[in-house]
């Protein structure tokens, strides 16, 4: 075979598809932190799911259609920069489709896999080589020394399994913290999967396509493919698919001329949180507003649906809110700070996202107990959600920067005007510190300047348990042991709890010389008689007022944060 089809482009991307996802758990367990908390396998089934779900059932003329759908579903749907940067080196390879056509040849697969490497290091300000990136550009440079030697599409895609699994192999070379946990670099093991699918939906075409079919999971998705509305808001959200020019009976009048851009300024003056997709003859539409009613007859001007979906946000949000009125103050908040600056922080469970609602000044929070990282849509949903344009962004694991900083270049595309605000804080403990310190009456820039700061002196460490064994130059991590962390490096382990509390404290203590306050966010796994200890001995010993907080997290038993 010497060109692919539409279908077969499609194919191979479904079946790479299920090939991360039958490896995703593994994928997790690649992770150079000793610490439960991988998630990269998850992060690229989701993203790659997401895609996969919203491509499934749409019919392509051409390979460029298929690839801007594709393309843009992943980003969509990204989460983690594991998944960003997947979806950019997707982005790359489809950006060689061309309009109308419908093979694409030996040579024009190699140039995608070229141009794929391209787009990855263009989207990442600092690459780290011994990553997938390192993976994607080998693995690109050295099919590219070889483009005369292929004759056959199949043994193209050998080759770049071949390739691409030998440069994995060879991660570790790159990255000490590869080496040192034994393992390769699980966004690139990720994309080794995706090939090899690609590699087995051409070996066997029919037989795969019902394998996707069959084991690739269903989930709930939106009628307007790649947006999916995870957001708690107010009013409807609206969305509809529409033949454009169709009538209803023969004796109606012709419809409107379409043109995106009016009907995108006609329904924002209506609503909020628009996406708006034109393919040829169809459109979708999503949509929030308060009159559902006059969505549909702005939309029914220029065509005919051949779905609609209204469903009230406010009912939705009180039922997951006990005890919330119409008249409380959540509800008014939003409009409220319409003007003013708001701050957005992620939360890793749905215990602590009560706590930064209820007792601090967050506005909005990004839940990521049942999801796992935000995707650049959740993102996106709450940037739109807050209706300001200054926005203060705080996530408390850098594996969300690439997605948050997606989300914020999407949303100033379209509001030129917004100043927003990012600042990683590594921790949760660090993000609650920087809510204490926010004041939502102070000027914009002078929160920016306060918190930027505090983020870089405060002293912050936390406390799990390892998964396995590691060997460091500066310390030798056993299976099971309990582990202090600060600032991304393994500082204690032991058996004993309360002498990794008191190594990690003690040294947080020599970086926050005059802190008077801990704060102590404890899981759900901690020892009561452990909370005591704490409290009385940093008290005693220390002078130190402390405050305890619960989380609910199974991973991680302590947060700590002096201040």
């Amino acid at each position: 075979m010497t060109n692919l089809t539409i279908e077969q482009i499609k194919n191979m991307f479904a079946v790479g598809t299920q090939f991360i996802s039958n490896e995703y758990e593994y994928i997790n367990e690649l992770n150079v932190f000793p610490v439960p908390d991988g998630d990269t396998g998850s992060n690229l089934k989701i993203t790659t799911e997401g895609a996969i779900s919203t491509i499934k059932d749409m019919q392509f003329n051409d390979l460029q259609t298929l690839g801007k759908a594709f393309s843009r579903a992943l980003l969509m749907n990204a989460r983690g920069n594991s998944g960003v940067i997947f979806s950019q080196i997707i982005k790359g390879f489809v950006s060689v489709f061309t309009e109308k056509s419908t093979k694409l040849s030996i040579d024009q697969f190699i140039d995608a896999l070229c141009k794929a490497k391209e787009i990855a290091y263009r989207s990442v300000s600092t690459p780290v080589e011994g990553t997938i990136l390192t993976v994607i550009r080998v693995t690109s440079e050295n099919i590219a020394k070889k483009r005369s030697s292929y004759k056959t599409i199949e043994a193209l895609v050998k080759d770049i399994v071949k390739e691409s699994n030998e440069i994995l192999k060879k991660t570790p070379e790159f990255l000490i913290e590869l080496k040192n946990a034994g393992v390769v670099d699980s966004g690139g093991y990720g994309l080794v999967c995706f090939f090899k699918g690609i590699e087995e939906s051409l070996s066997n075409k029919k037989t795969n396509e019902k394998q996707a079919a069959k084991q690739t999971p269903k989930k709930e998705i939106s009628t307007v493919p790649g947006f999916v509305d995870n957001n708690d808001g107010f009013g409807y959200c609206c969305e509809f698919i529409l033949k454009l020019g169709a009538k209803v009976v023969l004796e109606q009048k012709n419809k409107e001329n379409f043109n995106l851009k009016n009907l995108k300024q006609e329904l924002m003056a209506i609503g909020d949180s628009l996406v708006a997709v034109n393919d040829e003859d169809i459109l979708k539409v999503h949509i929030h507003s308060i009159n559902p009613y006059k969505v549909l007859q702005i939309g029914q001007k220029y065509g005919e649906f051949s779905k609609v979906k209204v469903e009230n946000m406010t009912f939705q949000f009180l039922e997951r809110n006990p005890g919330m009125t119409l008249g409380s103050s959540s509800s008014t908040k939003k409009i409220a700070l319409s003007n003013k600056p708001v701050i957005i922080i992620t939360s890793p469970t749905g215990l602590l996202s009560k706590t930064f609602k209820n007792d601090l000044a967050v506005d909005y929070v990004i839940e990521c107990e049942k999801n796992g990282n935000p995707s650049i849509q959740e993102f996106l949903d709450a940037l739109n959600s807050t209706k300001s344009s200054k926005v203060i962004l705080l996530v408390d694991d850098g594996n969300m920067i690439l997605a948050a900083k997606e989300a914020i270049s999407l949303f100033k595309n379209v509001n030129k005007s917004a100043s927003i605000t990012l600042i990683n804080t590594g921790d949760i403990a660090t993000t609650y510190a920087l809510c204490l310190a926010y004041n939502p009456e102070s000027e914009y820039k002078n929160n920016i300047k306060i918190l930027t700061k505090q983020c870089k002196s405060l002293a912050a460490g936390k406390i799990s348990k390892s998964i396995k064994m590691v060997k460091y130059s500066h310390i030798n991590i056993k299976k099971n042991d309990y582990i202090g962390i600060i600032s991304k490096k393994i500082i204690s382990s032991s058996t004993n709890i309360n002498k990794v509390i008191e190594q990690t404290f003690t040294l947080l203590s020599k970086q926050q010389k005059h802190s008077k306050h801990a704060y102590v966010f404890y899981g759900s796994n901690v020892n009561p008689a452990t909370l005591s200890v704490i409290e009385k001995e940093w008290m005693e010993k220390h002078g130190m007022e402390v405050t305890l907080i619960p989380t609910n997290e199974t991973i991680y038993y302590f947060h700590i944060v002096l201040k």
